[in-house]
């Protein structure tokens, strides 16, 4: 629109100037007069307009610079919005990942604690060898090759998951490692966990689950059996890895599954005790020394 306001001015223009040349020279100089004012009038019009098309230039370029920086700062804003979420969901992380670092070594502690209060009452690995009823026990050897209790503790579970399926128990493992390597006999091992799973089985009295869980802290391994079968009061529960003894809960057998395994624990310089309590399951607690090379 204003393009064409400026051709129209610019061609009434034109011929207002070459008439009043005309009328000048050949027909009257009072007709040459008008029309030079027309003229004059055109060109006034035709700056018009140009100044007017440069505003409107302006004023567009100066609308889609304006245009252009809000969207540039709402794309900011986001980005700072978007960060801010990242950054506090990575603080949220951090409080977390803090709070189970805390948690994690609170309960290292009280394991420790633990281990040490029940180490006194272990049978000393020199007594071990003249005890007719545990399984035979190697010589002390610097040649004892080492064992992943993980593999160990699956294949007992499949040699036993007939015997759990009848009673209802569901036996799973949680372990972020593939390999826990302990320096040991592979068959005394096996005959730990037997021994342990077993008890669970026989005891459980009811559908369940026990869960196996083997972790590496430090120099040492911790293996921990927790079932939710119907447990024991704590008067009893101090009593279990003694010779002979059943609960009240007794059941058929010679009380010797967790003797056994607390004479082959002892023997490997680890640790083993047990914590219940009447309707709320078993759970026993070991540790043994981490094996410093592959494991078989």
């Amino acid at each position: 629109m204003q393009n064409n306001s400026r051709l129209i001015a610019l061609i009434c223009a034109g011929v207002s100037f070459v008439l009043a040349i005309l009328c000048f020279l050949f027909v009257d100089p009072r007709f040459s007069l008008i029309f030079f004012v027309l003229y004059g009038i055109f060109m006034g019009l035709l700056l018009f307009f140009g100044i007017r098309s440069k505003s409107d230039d302006a004023t567009d370029r100066i609308t889609e610079i304006r245009n252009n920086w809000r969207e540039e700062s709402e794309s900011l804003r986001t980005k700072i919005e978007e960060n801010e979420a990242t950054i506090a969901a990575l603080k949220e992380q951090e409080s977390a990942l803090r709070t189970a670092n805390n948690e994690l070594g609170e309960e290292i502690k009280r394991l420790n604690t633990e281990m040490t209060k029940h180490k006194d009452g272990m049978i000393h690995s020199d007594e071990l060898k003249y005890i007719s009823i545990l399984p035979k026990l190697p010589e002390e050897s610097g040649d004892t090759p080492n064992v992943n209790v993980l593999s160990v503790a699956k294949s007992v579970a499949g040699e036993l998951s007939k015997d759990a399926a009848k009673v209802g128990l569901t036996i799973s493992f949680s372990s972020t490692e593939k390999i826990v390597p302990v320096k040991a006999d592979r068959e005394l091992i096996r005959i730990l966990f037997r021994n342990i799973i077993d008890n669970s089985i026989k005891y459980m009295n009811r559908s369940g689950s026990l869960i196996i869980t083997i972790s590496t802290i430090g120099d040492d391994v911790f293996i921990i059996f927790k079932d939710t079968g119907e447990g024991l009061t704590d008067s009893e529960t101090k009593h279990i890895f003694e010779l002979n003894y059943q609960g009240s809960n007794r059941i058929s057998g010679n009380g010797l599954g967790l003797y056994q395994a607390r004479a082959i624990v002892g023997y490997y310089g680890g640790t083993i005790y047990a914590k219940s309590r009447s309707g709320s399951g078993m759970g026993i607690y070991i540790q043994l020394p981490l094996g410093k090379d592959s494991a078989e």
